[in-house]
């Protein structure tokens, strides 16, 4: 193994990244510190000292990991109940790496019945609502314009053929008043 290999091994890990490395070397050291210092006999001390680090996120590594799931073992073992010591908190997803694996998603549906099918639910709802408002805005659209369409045909048609025939009577009645007209001067 080259030198430039063994920067990226710590504790047994391969890290993807020097600053992970380097992250979990430092957490190496605070663990060293922690062994040194803390009394494991004090069960009440060691959950103070465990929480605390929960709440500020000392740990980000599996190596701040592994130290957290000992303090659980070693707290159990100097009798403090299991409820009272919090679950480590893992900040990263997993999920995005896995969930092409047909394994891990027939396990999630067994464990989980409907879940697969509630996001498709509500994405499926959400398009029908849109779909049915975009409906609506058309139908709106169409109820108030001017241009005849499938909905207002009848109405506009019987309009035009209605205004026809007011210009038609109105033009016959002009015509019947200039005859009139010529026909007394004559």
């Amino acid at each position: 193994m080259d030198r430039n290999e063994e920067e990226f091994i710590v504790g047994g890990y391969r890290f993807a990244t020097i600053a992970d490395a380097e992250t979990a070397r430092m957490e190496e050291k605070k663990v060293d510190n922690l062994e040194r210092n803390l009394d494991y006999r004090q069960p009440q001390n060691v959950l103070l000292v465990y929480n605390k680090a929960l709440d500020n996120r000392v740990f980000l590594t599996p190596i701040g990991f592994a130290y957290l799931h000992k303090m659980q073992n070693e707290m159990i073992k100097w009798g403090v109940p299991a409820d009272k010591i919090r679950p480590v908190p893992l900040y990263t997803a997993y999920s995005n790496k896995t969930e092409n694996n047909s394994s891990i998603r027939k396990s999630i549906a067994a464990r989980h019945p409907g879940i697969e099918y509630r996001g498709r639910f509500i994405t499926s709802v959400l398009i029908n609502v849109i779909l049915v408002l975009l409906v609506a805005g058309m139908m709106v659209i169409s109820w108030r314009s001017d241009t005849p369409n499938i909905i207002n045909y009848r109405t506009a048609i019987e309009n035009e053929y209605s205004q026809w025939e007011q210009e038609l009577t109105e033009r016959e009645n002009a015509l019947r008043e200039a005859q009139r007209k010529l026909d007394s001067t004559k």
